[in-house]
């Protein structure tokens, strides 16, 4: 259904909530102003928020080698139902997407399987051994690969991510850097902080980040090269982001939902479901991060999804893998952590899902007459419960199941397609 009217929209964009009708043919938004007939098939969405679907830029689809824990059908689905509208995949799958063959072979089945608009990452280094840069110039003349990643371990040989920015500088393409120092982390599997000291456990500390961090932004002042942070977890990171931005370079940063709604206080039975990467922080770092996004240091959210078989999560909290899912509830859970409880205005976690995410990586993330109905329609009002039945997801692994949330999604729209969603049975 590409032509249709929606009428009664609670519109969000250009930093203003308006009531409003679109109207959409062909799959193009032929207008938005007040009262608008036609006769194209009537929608009324009764006041429900409208806003251009989100962009998630840190996703794992573990596609190919790890389909027992997540498909591109799977994790896209996941992301159709949360609201997304694009995703971009992680590169480190098996094969890694560090060679063109592989990439090309990622594209067919995105063409195939993909519920959503679904970009990659190449991988920085082969293999992500950090020992050998890819051939950067030849896997981002593929349509699918928007910058290059190692996430998943940081960039350990300072000389290879100078080779590494240099590259990016030439070729006008962005490094989004995984940062974590492996010197510092011990074994580590939560914050160094209270949680840790209680129960005996080998923390994380923050250096481990923001050394990394510190080093890559020294390496930006050299080539001025376009330059994102992964899943900022440290309030140290942060400030660093933000001098360098009041410098003028071109770096951005990225902060995931459970660090945002989560810190080690959180963290309960020492459950491996709060094991992620970075750690649950402390409430200083968390307050950080909040501060971040209000003045716009910070300016995504991404969700870092990251599916383990149920097995997997099910082990000890020190032997379990790092990571949560989190793409299809992200916006329910942020709605009603943080704006229902005034600690962020709407307007400020919208843009982080939309304008900043398209802003980072070039992409389309406005919504005006001309442009490609990419939409979301969320009712504020619903209440839904995480839980297993409703994931769409092939693994479980979430702290948050069983917790209630504001922010129901009625429908999505893709590029002009219109696809009401329902509740899994």
């Amino acid at each position: 259904m590409n032509d249709f009217l929606l009428k009664n929209a609670y519109l969000y964009r250009n930093g203003h909530f308006d009531y409003v009708d679109l109207l959409v043919k062909n799959g193009i938004i032929q207008k938005i102003d007040k009262c608008i007939d036609s006769d194209v098939k009537n929608i009324d969405l009764k006041g429900n928020l409208v806003v251009h679907n989100f962009i998630d830029i840190h996703t794992h689809l573990r596609e190919p080698g790890f389909e027992y824990k997540e498909t591109v059908y799977t994790g896209s689905l996941s992301a159709l139902y949360g609201g997304y509208g694009t995703i971009v995949a992680m590169a480190n799958t098996s094969p890694c997407m560090d060679n063109v063959e592989t990439i090309r072979d990622l594209k067919r089945r995105i063409h195939q399987d993909g519920q959503v608009n679904i970009y990659t990452y190449s991988a920085i280094t082969k293999d992500l051994k950090g020992q050998e840069l890819v051939c950067m110039k030849e896997n981002l003349k593929e349509d699918i690969v928007i910058g290059f990643s190692d996430d998943g371990k940081g960039v350990q040989n300072d000389e290879m991510m100078n080779q590494a920015m240099k590259m990016a500088k030439e070729i006008d393409s962005i490094i989004v850097a995984h940062c974590e120092d492996e010197s510092e982390l011990h074994g580590g599997c939560v914050h160094e902080g209270k949680y840790a000291k209680e129960h005996g456990l080998i923390g994380i500390n923050s250096a481990s980040e923001y050394q990394q961090v510190q080093r890559d932004l020294n390496i930006v002042r050299q080539y001025h090269n376009r330059y994102h942070v992964c899943h900022i977890s440290t309030l140290q990171t942060v400030d660093l982001l933000r001098q360098a931005q009041q410098e003028g370079l071109k770096v951005s940063g990225e902060v995931s939902p459970h660090h945002l709604i989560l810190t080690e206080e959180n963290i309960q039975d020492c459950h491996p479901n709060y094991k992620m990467n970075p750690p649950l922080r402390s409430v200083e770092d968390h307050q950080a991060l909040i501060q971040g996004l209000k003045d716009r240091t910070i300016q995504v959210i991404a969700t870092d999804h990251a599916p383990h078989a149920r097995e997997e999560k099910e082990k000890p909290i020190s032997k379990a893998p790092f990571g949560i899912i989190g793409i299809q509830h992200a916006f329910p859970l942020l709605y009603t952590y943080l704006v229902k409880k005034d600690i962020l205005p709407l307007s400020v976690i919208l843009d982080a899902l939309t304008v900043g995410p398209a802003k980072v990586l070039r992409l389309s993330g406005d919504v005006e007459e001309g442009s490609i109905a990419n939409l979301c329609i969320f009712d504020l009002q619903d209440k839904i419960i995480i839980d297993e039945k409703s994931i769409r997801s092939k693994s479980i692994n979430t702290p948050f199941l069983g917790v209630e949330c504001y922010g129901k999604i009625k429908a999505n729209i893709i590029n002009g397609k219109y696809m009401e969603l329902e509740e899994k049975e």
